[in-house]
């Protein structure tokens, strides 16, 4: 008798698109199951759950993974960090690229550029609000920002709408029509560290620790690194 093919529903952060979009069909080959997977912002994705939608498993900042778990939403202990990522800046193609090289040049640059762009409630979007308070620049800069809701902050760059783009590096490298120039300087970056959790009512626990397993693996290490990701291996 032939064994039914197992379904996984997976929510992820929409950083990982890219890199989960080269390996889920290789890793269905290899478990003999069907992943569906839903793209949102972290902040999007715990509103969502908590407010009662529920998958199998989900990939998200770790953060977030913890507190959930805390909630009694996510199975403790099934936290699994895998991968993490820095936030960097962006110019429309071909435009000349600003001086952000360190602290200070930074700085200078977000106030003395025509416009900037960042998320609303990703994690690169949420720490960059956090830094221009702690900069003390947060009215000038946000008096010329557009914060989108969701989505690519490459994308209004990329159609000449706005000057700079700011975003998780494998976010911007999901976008087209722009210049990756830099990752922020070492004294205003923060890494976030993306994990896997699972859900506390999944009946998938055999396939979703086949995907912990899988996302160790050199082949989806070299997939994040693709992508601007660092895995943790």
């Amino acid at each position: 008798m032939t064994t039914p093919q197992q379904s996984l529903k997976l929510f992820s952060t929409i950083a990982m698109r890219n890199v989960l979009k080269a390996i889920i069909p290789e890793f269905e080959k290899r478990t003999d199951s069907h992943v569906t997977i839903e793209y949102g912002a972290t902040a999007q994705l715990s509103e969502r759950i908590r407010a009662g939608e529920r998958a199998d498993a989900i990939m998200a900042v770790s953060s977030s993974i913890e507190e959930l778990m805390n909630e009694g939403i996510l199975q403790p202990g099934s936290r699994l960090d895998f991968v993490s990522s820095d936030v960097a800046m962006a110019v429309r193609q071909g435009a000349a690229a600003p001086d952000i090289s360190t602290a200070e040049a930074f700085k200078a640059t977000l106030l003395s550029c025509r416009s900037v762009c960042f998320s609303k409630q990703g994690a690169s979007g949420m720490y960059f609000a956090s830094l221009l308070k702690k900069l003390g620049i947060e009215d000038e800069v946000r008096a010329k920002a557009l914060v989108l809701p969701e989505g690519l902050t490459g994308e209004p760059v990329a159609r000449g709408e706005i000057e700079l783009a700011v975003q998780q590096m494998s976010e911007l490298m999901q976008g087209w029509g722009i210049d990756i120039f830099a990752k922020l300087p070492p004294a205003v970056q923060q890494s976030t560290i993306f994990s896997l959790g699972s859900f506390a009512e999944t009946k998938q626990a055999k396939v979703i620790q086949s995907l912990a397993t899988f996302m160790h693996s050199p082949e989806v290490g070299a997939a994040l690194r693709s992508q601007g990701l660092g895995p943790l291996l």
